[in-house]
């Protein structure tokens, strides 16, 4: 399986089918080529002796008909002369008179006309000599004439020709599959270094760059264009970035600072419906630092300044933590809460965060997930992951909305009248990103089942851990 996989990524390579199509017309021409030299040279050589045996044919019938020594007596007088040709005759009975070689009754029986006959088909020829070519001739009185010429060379002609086509086929072949190789090979590698970086990115690293060859080829050029277009959303990105950490920074300051002369205001003015306005100023401006509190610590993850406190995390006693201190709050709203962690799973990474992403998953499902009566957190290691998985059997999250909800400030028409910002799964997948993992929704039928896929320590020491995160999403 694992091979034909591989042969079918093999041939979906342009370059290799190019550089197949190529060796298939490198081929038919390589045929074209021989069949003509084959039939030039054949002809040649099947025209002389023809020519040769059809001239002692005549010959020999002329001094028949002038002479009355017989077929056999006239084929001594010629063979005597040596031409260097093959003569038999042959009595109407098939009984051999005369002649420089035997053939069996059944060769006789098959010979007609002028062919290329071999000493398999039931000759008796001469050492060296493997094969003859002539013709055969039936006399009025029943008498049979072979007259035939020494046809070895024009078989090995045949022969070398044939082995030729096929060392010079082999060889096209053999070179047309190496450069075919050599060509996949080089495209591929330059396609994986693509796909490698633009996955990067795709992570969150917009940091980095195609590698350029310096060849100039159709690549570099592409390369060259598409860091040119990556330089330009980087630069749109942080600008983007920065305008908001901006804005959260700027607007904080005077919010707090109103808030606190509403709080003045409240202690000196105390009517009643005084101190209802000032209070439900309160409680806006407190939904605006919240929102405000929620952009700063999204951009601190995406930032990535919180790797520098990496250090090894043990996760199965974290999340039976949080297990036990939410169970509480779960069974007040009539949700049981299940466990199955995996003991001894460690992270490298930061345990605060750690928290948050999980608190901020399980918040998200005691707040919106209507209807559920059960939530089962599972934790175990996957080959070269941790793979944490948080299901629920509420309402669930439709197919088509669940990229919407992992951006900021996005919430569900459901969710609207609940607490909230939009930003609880944002942060946790920022959180996620910057641990070197990803969250996916999925369908737990009935309800919605959250995975958070984390690396091992030994897959995100070096690589994943030295990257940006992205922003937040999916």
């Amino acid at each position: 399986m694992r091979l034909e996989t591989l042969r079918h990524q093999f041939l979906r390579i342009s370059g290799v089918r190019l550089a197949l199509r190529s060796l298939v017309l490198s081929l038919g021409g390589a045929c074209l080529v021989f069949v003509i030299i084959h039939h030039a040279a054949e002809s040649t050589w099947r025209g002389q002796i023809d020519a040769n045996v059809s001239g002692a044919l005549t010959d020999l019938l002329g001094d028949l008909h002038a002479n009355h020594q017989g077929l056999a007596g006239n084929v001594r007088t010629t063979m005597a002369e040596g031409n260097g040709l093959f003569y038999a005759a042959l009595a109407p009975d098939g009984t051999w008179e005369a002649g420089n070689f035997h053939l069996t009754a059944p060769a006789a029986a098959r010979w007609n006309g002028l062919q290329t006959l071999l000493t398999r088909d039931g000759l008796s020829l001469p050492p060296r000599v493997e094969a003859v070519r002539g013709t055969a001739m039936r006399l009025p009185d029943g008498e049979r004439l072979f007259i035939a010429a020494d046809a070895t060379a024009l078989r090995s002609l045949d022969q070398l020709i044939s082995r030729s086509f096929l060392s010079v086929f082999g060889t096209i072949m053999a070179l047309g599959l190496l450069g075919s190789y050599l060509a996949a090979r080089t495209v591929q590698r330059r396609v994986d270094g693509f796909a490698t970086t633009i996955r990067t990115i795709m992570e969150g690293d917009l940091s980095r760059r195609i590698e350029l060859s310096g060849s100039g080829d159709e690549f570099d050029r592409l390369a060259a264009g598409m860091n040119a277009m990556l330089q330009r959303i980087q630069e749109l990105m942080d600008n983007l970035r920065q305008v908001t950490n901006d804005i959260s920074h700027d607007l904080r300051s005077p919010l707090a600072r109103l808030r606190e002369h509403l709080e003045l205001s409240r202690a000196r003015f105390t009517a009643p419906e005084l101190t209802e306005m000032f209070d439900e100023a309160l409680n806006q401006t407190d939904q605006a630092l919240g929102i405000f509190a929620a952009m700063l610590r999204v951009a601190e993850v995406e930032a990535g300044a919180r790797r520098a406190c990496f250090g090894m995390v043990e996760l199965s006693p974290l999340l039976t933590m949080l297990a036990e201190s939410y169970e509480p709050a779960f069974e007040g709203n009539g949700i049981a809460i299940e466990t199955a962690i995996a003991p001894g799973l460690t992270l490298l990474g930061d345990k605060e965060l750690l928290t948050q992403l999980f608190a901020n998953l399980l918040d998200n499902i005691m707040l919106h997930a209507e209807g559920t009566s059960r939530v089962e957190i599972r934790a175990a290691q996957s080959g070269a992951r941790i793979e944490i998985s948080i299901t629920d059997n509420g309402c669930g999250i439709a197919t088509g909305q669940r990229t919407s909800v992992m951006q900021r400030f996005v919430r569900l028409e459901a969710s609207r009248h609940r607490p909230g910002y939009g930003l609880g799964l944002p942060l946790a997948a920022a959180i996620a990103s910057l641990h070197g993992g990803e969250i996916r929704l999925e369908d737990n039928r009935p309800g919605l089942e959250i995975r958070i896929l984390l690396p091992r320590p030994r897959q995100a020491s070096r690589h994943e851990l030295g990257r940006h995160a992205p922003l937040a999403g999916p």
